[in-house]
């Protein structure tokens, strides 16, 4: 039994029977459900947070309301329904972050494909994250940075995440989402709100060899963490971080990537750049594969939808225009992407040996199904890596790597109990 979609949603599928609409009606779905939710309170906040972290002893600051709450995590919200992802790999000790590769599906032979629209053809450096071109090839000879963000209404509209390469986006407790900004060849002076690190955090950036920025979080997982080799930089204060006397804590945290840099420096974690993360080029797909409108049911508190407006990818959340703004509100946006990524995954709660809450988490090693989206079209298959330490292998189902368009990245670690309808 799958949720049912928002009226809103039915609305919109009867306007453009009725009259022929450019956005085509959603033409395919996934659902599944989850053995492992818990009810969780609308609009909770979200979760289990404890201090700052700072890797060299120093003392950064943290509002009180960083504080564990919680003893349990909150569920998913997704409701019983037939998961069309039978092979999906399974992990039954729920205290470890990675997971053995699954069987691989016995898939079927795939349609004949037709091409995308065309890329234009770069010369000269681009970024690793975006394959877009960079003027200044110092900006490429660096380490990554990575921002946790918070997602939570009081939060939004958010700053400084329209200047990110890449963003990833995953469920934490309450059913609410967090983001990751990530910042290679970009930077941004007020970016925020800043949140805490959960644990599947690490295995989005050790691929990547960024630091990764955080507000705080639990012990138990930020020596997680740092033990996986990925550095943590906390709230250090000005100049690196401020609170933003217009908004209450927690989510008034924000954060300079620019200063982020000069503390990487200091303490020595290097330039490593990230390597590349796809082959790109025109996104193919089977005939009359297009993909202008993407419904993501992330859980009964979270729904989003992204649309093509012939460009790119622009997103709306709870049927409103997701926007940006600048510190000084002269400067405002809808959030977009080019390319989104989803990365389906199975939930599962990590708890600490001693210490600690328990937080939902998601099993980012193995395989289970890919959708990609860009240039107003889709293409699925299958995700795969061996380790966290790997980057996502990404392949049609025929084996072949999938071809990703240039352009600033959404990749969602989504869960594989989640509608998700185009």
């Amino acid at each position: 039994m799958s949720r049912k979609l928002p009226a809103g949603l039915i609305v919109w599928l009867l306007l453009t029977l009725a009259c022929g609409g450019d956005d085509p009606a959603p033409t395919a779905s996934v659902t599944a459900a989850s053995s492992d939710t818990t009810t969780a309170t609308a609009g909770a906040e979200p979760g289990p947070e404890s201090g700052a972290v700072d890797t060299t002893g120093e003392a950064p600051t943290q509002p009180a309301e960083e504080s564990p709450t919680d003893t349990a995590p909150a569920g998913t919200g997704t409701t019983a329904a037939a998961s069309t992802n039978a092979d999906a790999p399974t992990n039954a000790d729920e205290s470890t972050t990675e997971t053995t590769a699954g069987p691989t599906s016995n898939e079927e032979s795939p349609p004949e494909t037709t091409a995308g629209p065309t890329t234009t053809a770069y010369s000269g450096p681009v970024s690793p994250v975006t394959g877009l071109p960079v003027e200044d090839v110092n900006l490429l000879d660096r380490k990554l940075v990575a921002v946790k963000m918070d997602n939570h209404w009081n939060a939004q509209p958010q700053s400084g995440i329209e200047k990110a390469d890449a963003v990833y986006e995953l469920v934490v407790e309450g059913g609410l989402t967090r983001f990751i900004a990530l910042f290679h060849n970009s930077d941004s002076d007020w970016l925020g709100p800043m949140r805490s690190a959960r644990p599947t955090d690490w295995t989005l950036v050790r691929p990547l060899e960024g630091v990764l920025l955080i507000s705080g979080g639990q012990p138990w997982i930020t020596r997680k963490i740092t033990r996986n080799d990925v550095p943590l930089i906390g709230d250090l204060g000005p100049p690196l971080t401020a609170r933003w006397n217009e908004r209450r804590a927690p989510h008034n945290l924000y954060v300079n990537t620019y200063e982020a840099r000069r503390v990487v420096a200091e303490r020595g974690y290097g330039r490593k750049a990230p390597p590349t993360l796809f082959n790109r080029g025109d996104l193919s797909g089977p005939e009359g594969a297009t993909a202008s409108y993407i419904f993501f049911d992330w859980s009964d508190e979270v729904d989003v939808v992204w649309r093509w407006d012939g460009t790119r990818y622009l997103r709306s959340s709870e049927g409103e225009p997701h926007l940006w703004r600048s510190r000084d509100g002269n400067e405002t946006g809808q959030i977009e992407a080019d390319v989104l990524i989803v990365l389906m995954a199975e939930r599962y709660t990590d708890c600490p040996t001693g210490d600690g809450s328990c937080v939902p988490a998601w099993n980012t090693v193995g395989e289970n199904r890919a959708i990609v989206f860009g240039q107003g079209r889709f293409s699925e298959g299958r995700w795969r890596r061996e380790s966290a330490g790997e980057w996502f292998r990404i392949t049609d189902p025929r084996g072949n790597p999938i071809t990703v368009p240039p352009g600033r990245l959404w990749i969602m670690i989504y869960p594989e109990t989640a509608e998700l309808v185009w």
